[in-house]
């Protein structure tokens, strides 16, 4: 028996039914160990992040027109408020959290898909310009007229809150 003859047996029986098998064992459990799983672990992290970037926007927009709905409806129709928030506390409460959709909006607008990004860019512009027209308005009163002032900043309030009514029906709609 020669070298050639050895070559030639490892090259006919051995590695055909000893090596190549062995290579697809060694080449499987890596990818099951290491490439499969991680590609499956991003694949959930990105989703993760979309529901929350979704539940984030949804949630807070229909907290603002909750706020909007139930003060306007304690004040006008005469019921209880269920949001049990008074002028000023509905006003700033709409206000921190409109104040913190913009400041998130940047991660929020990565992770939501493009009918919900657009929705949420036409939500930050509407309720900033409804904010930009309550600021114009603002002072165009007597200076003893605290009716006015009261009566200013419930429509800013009823305003806030069609704002989200609209995008919220819009969001269900999309849904």
């Amino acid at each position: 028996m020669t070298w050639d003859d050895v070559f030639q047996f490892a090259t006919q029986y051995l590695l055909p039914f000893m090596g190549l098998p062995l290579l697809g064992v060694v080449i499987g459990a890596w990818l099951t160990n290491s490439f499969f799983p991680f590609r499956l672990k991003r694949r959930e992290w990105r989703w993760e992040k979309e529901v929350w970037a979704k539940e984030l926007f949804f949630e807070t927009v229909s907290r603002v027109n909750f706020i909007a709905e139930h003060y306007l409806k304690s004040e006008y129709e005469e019921k209880f408020s269920m949001s049990g928030l008074a002028l000023h506390e509905a006003d700033d409460e709409i206000m921190r959290l409109v104040k913190e959709l913009h400041s998130v909006g940047h991660k929020l607008k990565l992770y939501l898909n493009k009918p919900d990004a657009k929705l949420f860019e036409q939500y930050l512009h509407d309720s900033q310009a409804e904010y930009d027209a309550a600021k114009d308005s603002w002072g165009q009163w007597y200076e003893d007229d605290d009716i006015a002032v009261t009566q200013h900043t419930e429509n800013t309030i009823a305003r806030q809150g069609q704002v989200a009514a609209n995008t919220v029906d819009k969001f269900k709609l999309s849904s």
